[in-house]
C-alpha cells in the first residue's frame, strides 16, 4: 500500500510540495498519521469551500464577456443555455483564429437579428 502523498511511482504530489512551504510539520504529521479533522474543522472547511466557489463565480461573472445577443434574447441573460454558449465561445471559439473572426461577425450581425426577432415574435416561438 503506497504511503499517503505518494503517487504510483513514488512521486510527491504538487499539492503536497506547495503545502510544505506553508507548514512542514503539518505535512509530516499528515504523511505519518493521515489527515485528521474534527467535525468542527470539516464544517469550517466546507464553509470555506462554498465561500471560495462563490468568490470565484463572482470574479468570473465580473470579468466575463456578457454579450450573447440571440441566446440572451431567446432564453434570458442568466439561463443555463446562455451560460453554456458563453462558455463555449470563451473556451473554444476565442482560442482559434477562425473562431475569433466568427465571433466578431456575430457581434456585427446579431443585434440586428435580435431587433428583427423582437418585431416578429413567431420566429422565437419555435425555439
Amino acid at each position: 500500500m503506497p504511503r499517503q502523498g505518494m503517487g504510483r511511482h513514488g512521486e510527491v504530489a504538487a499539492k503536497d510540495l506547495a503545502e510544505m512551504g506553508f507548514c512542514e510539520k503539518r505535512v509530516q504529521l499528515a504523511h505519518l498519521h493521515g489527515e485528521r479533522a474534527t467535525p468542527k474543522q470539516r464544517k469550517a472547511m466546507a464553509r470555506g469551500q462554498v465561500a471560495h466557489q462563490r468568490y470565484w463565480e463572482e470574479g468570473v461573472a465580473a470579468t466575463a464577456d456578457r454579450r450573447c445577443f440571440v441566446a440572451t434574447f431567446v432564453f434570458g441573460p442568466d439561463a443555463s443555455e446562455t451560460q453554456v454558449l458563453r462558455a463555449y465561445r470563451d473556451a473554444v471559439l476565442l482560442r482559434q483564429c477562425w473562431g475569433r473572426a466568427l465571433v466578431a461577425a456575430y457581434y456585427r450581425v446579431a443585434p440586428m437579428g435580435c431587433r428583427i426577432m423582437a418585431r416578429s415574435p413567431g420566429i422565437v416561438i419555435g425555439v
